[in-house]
């Protein structure tokens, strides 16, 4: 296991858009891993347009604050989105297909990404009762993004047999075979298969896995 410290003074220059807060850039440089490819959380401003692309990746855009809308274009048609905290929170962006993601107030969005053998059409995702849960028909990533109230598994039930980033939003504290350790906010957690632990804390707990490709 380990935890990854968030660098709030770090900015990016995307495109069209300038200099942005990414305080959280993990990729398997950083973990080790092999099939969660990388989770990186932007503050970005109203007033401005983010365009980027899948690539040949599937993508997880999960918005953690404020509110955005998403256009995504690639496939058949164009289809447009808006994620809020009273509406859909998250969208699957399947491999080469591009994106145009505006800030309607200021935002904080966490991108995921693995590596599919295919894709399916993109598709936005809502919590139920305050949790939000993704599956299929995403191929690899998984995620949960629910509050922190009283101890939580690390894994959030996906298991312990994936890799696993587990981000903490508040003060948490982190429970493992090697006792206990404080996390301030914005901190992660690397958890390789067959390895868990449990946070409890305030904010919300953002748990990303991805399943191991199929022979």
């Amino acid at each position: 296991m380990k935890v990854i410290e968030p660098d709030f003074d770090r900015t990016v220059d995307l495109p069209g858009v300038g200099p942005t807060p990414r305080p959280v850039d993990i990729d398997r440089a950083a973990t080790g891993f092999s099939d969660l490819l990388s989770l990186r959380i932007y503050d970005f401003a109203d007033g401005t347009t983010v365009r980027g692309e899948a690539e040949e990746d599937e993508v997880l855009v999960v918005l953690l604050a404020g509110a955005v809308s998403i256009a995504v274009t690639g496939g058949p048609e164009e289809v447009a989105f808006q994620l809020d905290a009273d509406g859909d929170w998250a969208v699957y962006l399947p491999p080469r297909h591009h994106y145009e993601l505006v800030p309607l107030v200021p935002a904080t969005v966490a991108y995921a990404r693995a590596r599919p053998h295919g894709g399916s059409a993109p598709r936005a995702y809502r919590p139920v009762e305050g949790l939000l849960a993704i599956e299929e028909p995403v191929e690899r990533l998984r995620l949960r993004l629910l509050s922190l109230a009283g101890e939580t598994d690390a894994s959030a039930g996906l298991g312990s047999e994936v890799e696993r980033l587990v981000h903490v939003t508040g003060p948490a504290t982190l429970t493992h075979g090697a006792g206990t350790q404080e996390l301030p906010p914005g901190h992660t957690l690397a958890l390789p298969p067959g390895e868990n632990a449990h946070v409890t804390g305030e904010g919300e707990v953002l748990v990303v896995a991805a399943l191991r490709p199929q022979a």
